[in-house]
């Protein structure tokens, strides 16, 4: 087993842990998976038991699962064993991810989604392992997460690579697939990976560019690096070629092994790509395995790069498109924030510098050759910091401290009167900045865990800073009566019409995959009550709109979207249900009741939603 050598390699000693983790792994998976089927309604169901059992009707039998609590957003505790009704009455006990898959995809006919799940066991084994073994080392240096932190030279790089579990909703939370054990351990946050990035030159004819400022890739990272100067210099006099003609694009070095070597060789040849060997760019991996930061220098910008690796249900290239609209984009919300100073005060978004991709000669593949060989330099969130400031992802907040045992957020909430009282601070954060880019301006973004960094000071949530610009939507009816000139190009996917898309994307990223997953972890571990969290974030909805109502510049029909979030469903995106049909880029939302009505019996009336 290629995982197992790893460990005796890696983590001497920690043999019997692992095997420990794998079991905790698959049941970890298999309870998220059978969540997400009940949740994404990916087959009929019904509550038995007066709401004790949730019975899950496969094709050759009935799933019964026993539950202790449902929340609000349907989560699900599984308490008890999961069993299999077949048609003959004959029972089977379901203890591993493998044994609901085959149950749900009788004769393997979703191999490739079969093969991911255990792929992602594996590798959260690995990543429950080795944090097990970096919680040792650390556990007697601090009392909690932020304090320490706080002593580091990047406390976001540490908090980044504290998410040992990955996404929080879908099952396949660590798949990799096509990265080796070995590799995950030398790349991936959660082994604190810290890649040796490859700058690679590439020829004026070979690339297309767009910068926010005016600056390139190349100019910003010999500026940051000075180093690779002379080595840039060096190479090309060492093949006679003149440095001017390149520009440069910084290569994962996965990427540079398994995807650059194997299908560039012409350019490689002809040295229309050539890389630098004599330095490298030292950086640290984030959450997303394949956007690095600096090593401990929090001025130099963050770099977005391609890698031809499949996590969760996508493949994590960095399209043409996205180079070209993230520095566009970026320009455009610099320009909106200066002009919005109640706005700025709450909310800002990394900046997209700039953006390349390769340019091939040919049409075949060009959409794979452009999108394994591109890139994307960030602003670090973490430069204009001031003293007690702290960037954290809000995606660590989940994490398991490793000082207390108990979740980050757990740490940063006990500072507060109450939990809820906590959840209050934190909405009146993340919330006002994110309804007022949607309302005023018509721009949603994808405010989730992952894509949401929140400064802290002196432990309390200060401002909420957005990343990416994927899955952006805007409603251009509403933004253009900010400029003189029609700000987006109509001919890029960005554009709606419609203000439910608006809506949409707010509703998976920040009610799902953000508050409510925050919300139902604390309802979990403490005695917060759920239904008062959310009344605390009804509450911050209610001031928000109460203050735009006063903004003249905000038409009334653009108000109208309180109503909407407040009394229609909330859509969910239903991951798995995307995976198995391999829609990837056409989003498939289930609605789920709203969280700001009292509880009603949700368990009675899910089965006349089904």
């Amino acid at each position: 087993m290629e995982a197992m050598n790893v460990i005796q390699k890696k983590l001497p000693g920690y043999e019997s842990t692992f095997l420990e983790y794998m079991n905790k792994a698959d049941l970890l998976t298999l309870h998220q998976f059978i969540q997400a089927i009940f949740r994404e309604r990916v087959v009929p169901f019904e509550w038995r038991n007066e709401g004790k059992t949730l019975v899950l009707f496969l094709t050759s039998g009935e799933l019964h699962v026993p539950v202790a609590n449902l929340y609000i957003f349907h989560h699900i505790d599984i308490d008890g064993d999961i069993r299999f009704l077949n048609r003959d009455g004959n029972q089977i006990l379901v203890d591993k991810s493998e044994t609901c898959l085959e149950l749900l995809f009788p004769g393997n006919n979703q191999p490739d989604f079969y093969k991911e799940v255990l792929n992602s066991v594996t590798n959260l084994a690995l990543a429950l392992t080795v944090a097990e073994h970096r919680k040792r080392q650390i556990e007697n240096l601090a009392e909690d997460a932020l304090s320490y932190a706080a002593t580091l030279k990047s406390p976001l790089n540490f908090l980044e690579q504290w998410v040992i579990q990955g996404h929080t909703i879908h099952p396949c939370s660590r798949t990799r697939m096509g990265v080796t054990p070995e590799d995950v351990a030398r790349y991936a946050p959660e082994w604190e990976g810290k890649p040796d990035v490859l700058p690679l030159l590439v020829h004026k004819d070979r690339y297309h560019m767009t910068s926010k400022n005016g600056e390139s890739t190349k100019s910003i990272l010999l500026q940051e690096y000075p180093e690779l100067n002379k080595a840039v210099q060096l190479t090309c006099e060492n093949h006679d070629l003149d440095a001017e003609d390149y520009e440069m694009i910084p290569i994962h070095p996965w990427q540079w092994e398994h995807t650059i070597t194997k299908y560039y060789k012409d350019d490689l040849k002809e040295k229309l790509l050539l890389p630098v060997k004599e330095v490298s760019i030292p950086t640290s991996a984030l959450i997303s395995f394949r956007s690095l930061a600096p090593l401990d220098d929090r001025f130099k910008h963050h770099i977005k790069t391609a890698v031809n690796v499949q996590m969760t249900s996508a493949v994590r290239t960095v399209s043409a498109a996205s180079t070209k609209n993230g520095p566009t984009l970026s320009r455009l919300l610099q320009t909106v924030f200066s002009r919005d100073h109640g706005l700025s005060q709450s909310l800002s978004v990394i900046g997209e510098e700039v953006g390349i991709h390769y340019k091939p000669a040919q049409k075949e593949h060009e959409n794979f050759l452009q999108k394994n060989a591109a890139a994307i330099l960030r602003e670090n969130p973490e430069r204009d910091l001031v003293i007690d400031e702290v960037a954290i992802p809000a995606a660590s907040l989940l994490a398991p401290s490793p000082f207390s045992g108990k979740l980050i957020v757990e740490e940063v909430a006990e500072a507060y009167p109450s939990y809820e009282s906590f959840i209050y601070d934190y909405a009146k954060t993340v919330l006002p900045g994110v309804l007022t880019l949607i309302t005023k301006y018509g721009i949603s973004m994808e405010a989730h865990l992952q894509n949401c960094v929140v400064i802290f000071k002196k432990g309390k949530p200060e401002k909420a800073v957005l990343r990416d610009y994927g899955g952006i939507r805007i409603l251009n009816d509403r933004l253009e009566q900010y400029f003189d000139e029609q700000p987006i190009d109509p001919s890029t996917n960005l554009l709606t019409k419609e203000r439910s898309e608006l809506l949409d994307v707010f509703s998976h990223a920040l009610f799902h995959n953000h508050l409510g997953e925050i919300i139902v972890a604390l309802a979990r571990r403490t005695a917060a009550k759920e239904e008062k969290m959310w009344s605390y974030v009804e509450h911050v909805i209610h001031e928000t709109y109460k203050q735009m109502k006063e903004d003249k510049q905000i038409p009334a029909e653009a108000l109208l979207d309180k109503e909407e979030i407040l009394t229609k469903p909330t859509k969910m995106k239903a991951l798995v249900k995307m995976r198995l049909s391999d829609q990837y880029t056409d989003n498939l939302y289930v609605e789920i009741p709203h969280p700001f009505a009292k509880r009603r019996e949700v368990k009675q009336h899910d089965s006349a939603l089904n």
